[in-house]
């Protein structure tokens, strides 16, 4: 709420003056504010603007002389709660009330949007998404519109966070037109807007795209019509870092993003975006790919990582998590693509089949490798007991130098060989070592457990426990984009 007082505030005096005719009681400071706060603003959030204005409002609106003695704040609490319990709570607003408080809100999220994009030179992150509230973004609209060229602050945009949807159109329709410089976009949806096209058409830099449930229609159709996803396809040779969520389908086209240098995707749907079984989708050759991740909720197929491994040669993160492969047979595949592609390796984290893999192998190849988790595939059939042993010998054997962080994931060793491995840690580079095990697969006996718990407490182990079907790697999407600080872009858009 304080964030509110100071930028109503820094409002000119006849946007003051009009808020305290409409009933609103904007702060006054004894001196003028030494910070200029809206010269600052870096991200700008138009939900969260709403939120935070509708919040102000109404604690405004319920503002009373506070209670002091702790007896007498306790008997009003109970007496508000029988109040509502009953239904004669006196809290509850009128409709004319209600319109009263919706009406300040709007006039205090124009005002605001107005002092943003005049006072505000350097905002570079915007986000229209989602349309929840969309008299906000009308609002936004109107204030475009009246943007006069010389105080076009817009010209410093970098980032946009956005929905394709039809009704964003005179929206996309103001920011083509302005001086925009966007090279990171995000874009939530697929109904091909004219004015989002439009808008990515007259990018000149745009080097970061993000695309979240781009599903339920066809590659070929989404690539090839006339709109969003054939301004993006002109544009592929442009990005360099790609991350598709929930968006899995748009695969059958990466050959089109020839200098891609990260590639991450990510889907959480149990059933493949666009499954068209006629169609195999073949791995093309990025040879500036240096970041690679792939985690899955759905079955996958493991060739198709495996071969656009073997197609690079600058690789220096391998993330492949999911455990419904489709084609088990060819997870050995993948260990060879690695070992063979990817001498620059430093972050590595895949499946293994029950068989023992090459550590030694891998480890000679990659001489750089910093942190590898290696995630044993669980099987219908009741897993051998301690066919993991032989892991651990080979780390042990081969000693890796730059290797600090190992994490074993689904795999069975025996309690004395476990044992002996981490009392060898302290001979080693590793610094982190953690084993986890999925709960539906298997079971550690009690005996390994006691001994991870001692070696946990005495600091040679970092973590163990138990997981769920699929890796925990989603992160819940956050608040940000309204703050004057520097802040990042997008959610876990970070490093991208």
């Amino acid at each position: 709420m304080a964030l509110i007082n100071v930028y109503l505030a820094s409002l000119p005096c006849e946007s003051i003056n009009e808020l305290k005719e409409n009933g609103i009681n904007v702060p006054e400071y004894s001196t003028q504010l030494s910070f200029n706060y809206p010269i600052y603003l870096r991200g700008l959030d138009l939900n969260y603007l709403h939120r935070l204005t509708s919040c102000w409002v109404y604690n405004k609106y319920n503002e009373k002389a506070s209670i002091h003695h702790p007896l007498q704040r306790a008997v009003s609490c109970i007496k508000k709660f029988g109040k509502k319990f009953s239904g004669r709570d006196d809290s509850l607003l009128s409709t004319n009330e209600l319109n009263r408080i919706r009406g300040q809100i709007l006039l205090i999220c124009s005002k605001l949007l107005s002092l943003f994009l005049i006072r505000s030179p350097k905002l570079s992150l915007l986000r229209v998404k989602p349309k929840r509230n969309e008299v906000i973004f009308s609002l936004f609209d109107a204030d475009l519109i009246y943007l006069s060229a010389t105080n076009n602050c817009l010209s410093y945009l970098t980032g946009l966070e956005c929905v394709d949807d039809h009704d964003m159109e005179r929206i996309y329709n103001q920011l083509a037109s302005s001086s925009t410089n966007i090279s990171r976009i995000m874009i939530y949806g697929n109904q091909n807007s004219k004015s989002l096209a439009k808008l990515i058409r007259v990018q000149r830099e745009l080097q970061r795209l993000y695309l979240v449930n781009i599903n339920h229609i066809s590659p070929i159709i989404y690539w090839k019509s006339p709109g969003v996803g054939s301004e993006l396809r002109r544009k592929a040779f442009l990005i360099t870092k790609l991350k598709l969520e929930s968006s899995c389908g748009c695969l059958e086209f990466l050959g089109d993003f020839i200098n891609l240098e990260e590639l991450s995707v990510r889907c959480l749907n149990k059933q493949p975006c666009y499954n068209n079984d006629q169609i195999t989708i073949k791995a093309p050759s990025l040879r500036n790919l240096k970041k690679l991740e792939f985690e899955y909720n759905h079955k996958y197929e493991i060739k198709f990582i495996a071969d656009l491994i073997q197609n690079t040669f600058k690789l220096r993160k391998v993330i492949v998590e999911g455990s419904r492969i489709f084609d088990t047979i060819n997870v050995s595949l993948l260990f060879e693509s690695i070992i063979n592609s990817c001498p620059y390796l430093r972050n590595c984290s895949i499946p293994i089949s029950v068989i023992n893999p090459p550590l030694i192998t891998l480890f000679d190849s990659c001489r750089h490798l910093k942190r590898l988790c290696l995630f044993s595939i669980p099987s219908e059939a009741p897993i051998n007991i301690n066919y993991c042993d032989n892991f651990l010998f080979q780390i042990l054997k081969s000693r890796p130098a730059k290797l600090h962080t190992l994490e074993l994931i689904n795999c069975s060793f025996s309690v004395k060989v476990w044992e002996l491995f981490l009392r060898a840690q302290p001979f080693t580079n590793l610094k982190f070592v953690s084993y986890l095990w999925m709960k539906h697969n298997f079971q550690p006996s009690g005996e390994f457990l006691e001994v991870c718990s001692i070696y946990k407490h005495v600091g040679m182990l970092k973590e163990f426990g138990n997981i769920d079907l699929f890796r925990n790697w989603y992160v819940p999407e956050g608040r940000y984009f309204f703050s004057y600080n520097l802040i990042k872009f997008f959610k876990n858009f970070s490093h991208f």
